[in-house]
């Protein structure tokens, strides 16, 4: 092994140390580094991680999508778009939405409960615009967006209009 390899191997220990990476990831960040490795050095370091589970662009869609869902719920076109941006081949992407479904009402609904609260001090008219903004930005379609409003609000509106009574 020479010490270019192991050095750039070192390196990206060090970046895999804080989280999952992209093969374009490792790339880049190889690249960006002052040793100026060479591209057949990174192309094995890439090939080494690959082969010692390290660096896995399927598992690192399935893991991304997981999280962001939980922690910041997006429709699927949002989703493979950011994945896109940090390097994951199209085709991957395509074929993990088209075996992993996502419901996106459920998605938006989820969405926008976190934000109920602060929207529901709001006069309806700006709640509504609020709200459907929000999920516009998240990539849901206005269509998702509008019926997940109502869903939220309707319910809402029935109990809150029940226990006034």
């Amino acid at each position: 092994m020479s010490d270019s390899f192991s050095q750039a191997l070192n390196l990206a220990y060090f970046f895999l140390k804080f989280r999952l990476r992209t093969e374009k990831e490792i790339v880049k960040y190889l690249e960006r580094k002052k040793n100026n490795f060479t591209p057949e050095i990174i192309e094995k370091v890439v090939t080494q991680l690959k082969e010692q589970g390290y660096v896995d662009d399927e598992k690192f869609i399935k893991l991304f999508v997981t999280q962001r869902n939980k922690l910041k719920p997006k429709s699927a076109f949002a989703l493979s778009r950011e994945l896109q941006q940090l390097g994951v081949d199209r085709d991957l992407i395509d074929a993990f939405f088209e075996q992993n479904p996502e419901d996106e009402t459920n998605l938006a609904f989820l969405a926008l409960q976190k934000k109920q609260q602060t929207f529901s001090r709001l006069d309806p008219k700006t709640r509504f615009k609020k709200a459907i903004s929000f999920l516009l930005r998240r990539g849901f379609s206005y269509e998702i967006a509008k019926k997940t409003y109502y869903l939220i609000w309707n319910s809402l509106d029935n109990i809150n209009t029940t226990t006034r009574k």
